[in-house]
């Protein structure tokens, strides 16, 4: 063997003997310094039979990655040598020499103390800025980053895409379905999330872990949870006039998904589904995806109107809000449940009650569901976790029909075969234990508290512009406009301060009622909710809007 090569080995076997001296106390910092590395390089692939040598194959490679690359400076350091030469099955001084090869050409530098991260500018951006820094104070000319830029085809997509009436785009889906961002913006359907017991909630989390260990890693039921589909059960038949066993329920990722899985296993494409208008601006998305034909139905003082002509066709489903209609407030009277439910058993019609806001009641006790009082096995009956406990916890349930509930179940299990396990189980002993009818009345007790104010106040501050309807429960307001002119005037000024309440027009299909807003007060303690009006009461006042009269 060459002496040079000789060496080369030696050197490669006396860094690996002197790699394992010492590993019980090194493995412990290599572990720490990989959960700070950012860059993995886990597609380099070095043939130790190529004649190229290891160390300029790795530099290679490297640089490769490097130029076709795009990395920020929160995410650009680059593991340490010794973890790559680990990950890499080859010594360190191989590593060390692609790193200095690459540091002496301009792709790496050193900081002390902190690792070895990716230059900024990488070499070949470098060059072209220095290129034309004499004309263009260092910024590359437009011809040329249009000519680097490389050419963007528009991505042809389905029509089910383009038939979802939501105009979001980008960093708009950061902000989540209600779209508040920080600050107090009043925007409805968000809940009180600071008042939700995390510290209960995480205790219990940890005891379901230490009770079920690892089982609650693997896959779980499609169905859901067993004891959390039996807490469900008890609480809706006790506190909800619900008549149903555990089996009936089945366990989703909140009321969309409740819904979307309702309406694949019922409908075929083109198939009827009425909503209510102005309505749950959700549930149309979601009915439009599973390619139903949405039928916008109005509302009355009583709910939503049943009543059709001779040449519309029969809906396969029909979703209503009866409890708390939304965003109008309106409670379902008992004659028109009567006639809804007789309605869909005449037609062979489904009723989709969609019962959230049910617990919030604040005149008398909450209403007991329409699935209580229905005979003749037509309602699909489906609640959410997000309004009672917090928006993020993706849990809600479907009561279905028995002849339905394994065709929901082969639905849900194709999308996504099941919720968290940790989640449920953790939901399961907060229900078991009583944690969840106490939230929910502490909830209650602090909602109306925070309804109150906002009453008080909203009609003292802003009470010469608007009538603010005021409903038996949930957790959100109506304010109608005084002077239906001053609405784009205002419209501009919420946006501008921050306070977003929504458009009542944002809920309307076909319907066409007055300019008005829907309010939210539930997610802000009442000197929020105070200052927060007179923020808009005094940019009103400063727009010049008009008053209108008492």
């Amino acid at each position: 063997m060459p002496v040079a090569l000789w060496n080369t080995h030696a050197i490669e076997i006396i860094a690996g003997i002197q790699g394992q001296i010492g590993m019980s106390r090194r493995q412990s910092l290599l572990k720490k310094r990989r959960r700070r590395s950012v860059i993995a390089f886990e597609m380099i692939q070095l043939d130790r039979s190529a004649a190229e040598p290891l160390h300029e194959q790795l530099y290679r490679q490297i640089r490769d990655e490097l130029k076709s690359g795009s990395f920020a400076d929160a995410a650009s350091r680059l593991p340490s040598s010794r973890a790559l030469a680990s990950d890499l099955g080859i010594s360190r001084l191989t590593v060390n020499l692609a790193f200095s090869k690459l540091q002496a050409e301009g792709y790496l530098c050193a900081k002390a103390k902190s690792g070895t991260f990716v230059a900024n500018p990488l070499p070949e951006n470098f060059l072209v800025v220095d290129r034309f820094a004499g004309n263009t104070c260092g910024r590359i000319p437009r011809r040329v980053q249009k000519a680097r830029q490389p050419i963007e085809r528009r991505a042809r997509t389905s029509g089910r895409v383009k038939a979802i009436p939501d105009q979001r785009a980008g960093t708009q889906f950061d902000l989540g379905a209600l779209g508040a961002g920080a600050g107090i913006s009043l925007v409805p359907g968000l809940p009180a999330v600071d008042e939700f017991p995390i510290d209960i909630w995480e205790r219990l989390r940890s005891q379901a872990l230490a009770q079920k260990g690892t089982h609650l890693l693997r896959h779980a039921s499609s169905r859901g949870d067993a004891d959390l589909r039996k807490a469900i059960a008890t609480y809706l038949c006790d506190f909800r006039g619900a008549r149903c066993h555990p089996d009936q329920i089945l366990i989703v990722g909140g009321m969309q998904q409740a819904m979307l899985v309702s309406a694949m296993a019922l409908l075929d494409p083109g198939e009827p589904v009425w909503i209510e208008d102005p309505g749950f601006h959700q549930a149309r998305r979601v009915f439009i995806l599973a390619g139903a034909k949405v039928v916008p139905k109005p509302l009355d003082d009583e709910g939503i109107v049943i009543a059709r002509s001779p040449k519309e066709k029969i809906p396969k489903i029909v979703h209503v809000t009866p409890s708390h209609q939304y965003p109008l407030g309106v409670t379902m009277s008992f004659e028109r449940r009567k006639a809804l439910l007789e309605f869909a058993h005449a037609y062979d019609a489904f009723v989709f009650e969609d019962d959230f806001y049910a617990e919030f009641r604040f005149a008398g006790p909450p209403l007991p569901c329409l699935q209580g009082i229905d005979s003749f096995g037509r309602v699909i009956y489906a609640g959410t976790m997000s309004k009672i406990l917090y928006p993020s916890l993706r849990l809600g349930y479907v009561v279905a029909p028995e002849a339905l509930i394994d065709s929901l179940v082969k639905i849900r299990s194709t999308m996504d075969q099941h919720s968290s396990a940790i989640d449920q189980a953790t939901l399961a002993r907060f229900i078991t234990e009583g944690f969840f009818l106490s939230h929910i009345k502490r909830m209650r007790k602090i909602y109306a508290e925070r309804r109150a104010i906002f009453i008080k106040e909203f009609n003292e501050l802003l009470g010469d512009r608007f009538t603010l309807q005021i409903p038996e429960g949930g957790l959100n307001m109506v304010a109608w406009l005084k002077q239906e002119q001053d609405f784009p005037k205002i419209s501009s000024v919420t946006v501008q301060i921050g306070v977003k309440p929504s458009p009542l027009s944002f809920y309307c299909v076909r319907a066409t009622p007055k300019p008005a807003f829907v309010f939210g007060f539930a997610g802000w303690t009442p000197a929020q909710i105070r200052e927060s009006l007179m923020k808009l009461a005094l940019s009103l006042h400063r727009a010049r809007i008009s008053h209108g009269k008492r």
